[in-house]
């Protein structure tokens, strides 16, 4: 295990896994290596990535 959070609560827990699972594989190993900041521009959705080009 490289990475873990912890929850006091299973649900929250729950949540924050299925959360994280919905990631990209970029996103997942930015935060497995500890690279938070690149996280936001990890977050744009494909489709929004044409908006940027202009």
């Amino acid at each position: 295990m490289k990475y873990f959070e912890k929850y006091d609560r299973i649900d929250t827990a729950f949540y924050r896994e299925k959360q994280v699972q919905g990631w990209s594989r970029a996103k997942k190993a930015a935060l497995i290596e500890g690279r938070f900041s690149d996280l936001p521009d990890l977050s744009i959705a494909y489709r929004d990535l044409k908006d940027l080009d202009k």
